[in-house]
């Protein structure tokens, strides 16, 4: 028997590279009610210079304490197909790597000791770790990230980066996106902590409070931007 599903949250993001768009990403959250899981569904499609649509695919399983434990990527365009899985073991703290093509398959499996946050390509899975990172609140908060790098080929197994958040404003503000006054928190991300001396432009996010659902993003010459966002509860 399957079990009960309740989607609570669905909405799309538009990706611009210098005022071009080029990708949209339509996604939804999802309740799993017996196991009172959240699961994030969410496609990608992006025109690339040959003309033709990249297809992405992300499934992203938290459990009811906001921990990633399960990640499903599939990409494709042309005749080219590849899909990665990571899953990790909560209980042996340990991650469970699969990467597929039509050439075959590799797996891989480390013990991760660190507290984790699964990545995924999409946005709405970007902010995550707000929803469980404790964070200082004098100073930047790294966060230890787990991800990978290939392709269309594996090349190597998925590994941990360290990033610092520190929040500009916890607090719910306005702001505003085409004209629309949206309330959210605005996170500052960055590759260095405060020690660095070499100066360092941060990575603007701006968070909803359904869920951690970013609203928008700016770094440098890119943006990603809500579309539209329809709660169902």
């Amino acid at each position: 028997m399957s079990e009960k599903a309740e989607i609570l949250i669905e909405g799309s993001y538009l990706y611009f590279q210098n005022d071009v768009n080029y990708s949209q990403e339509n996604f939804k959250v999802v309740h799993m009610e017996d196991s009172q899981n959240l699961h994030i569904y969410a496609e990608i499609l992006s025109r690339i210079e040959t003309g033709e649509f990249l297809k992405i695919l992300v499934r992203y399983e938290m459990n009811q304490h906001y921990v990633p434990t399960f990640v499903r990527t599939e990409k494709s365009i042309g005749n080219r197909y590849a899909q990665e899985v990571m899953k990790f073991d909560l209980q042996n703290q340990t991650l469970h790597y699969t990467f597929q093509n039509s050439q075959g398959s590799q797996e891989f499996t480390k013990s991760v000791n660190a507290k984790h946050y699964l990545t995924s390509p999409a946005f709405c899975t970007s902010a995550i770790f707000t929803l469980s990172k404790k964070f200082d609140t004098t100073g930047r908060t790294p966060i230890v990230l787990v991800g990978s790098s290939n392709d269309w080929t594996y090349e190597s197994p998925p590994d941990e980066k360290i990033i610092y958040a520190e929040y500009k404003s916890r607090e719910m503000t306005d702001f505003q996106i085409n004209n629309n006054t949206l309330a959210a928190s605005h996170l500052c991300l960055y590759e260095h902590d405060t020690s660095f001396t070499g100066g360092e432009a941060p990575v603007d996010v701006y968070i909803s409070k359904h869920y951690a659902i970013p609203y928008q993003l700016i770094s440098g010459g890119q943006k990603i931007v809500i579309k539209n966002l329809k709660k169902n509860n």
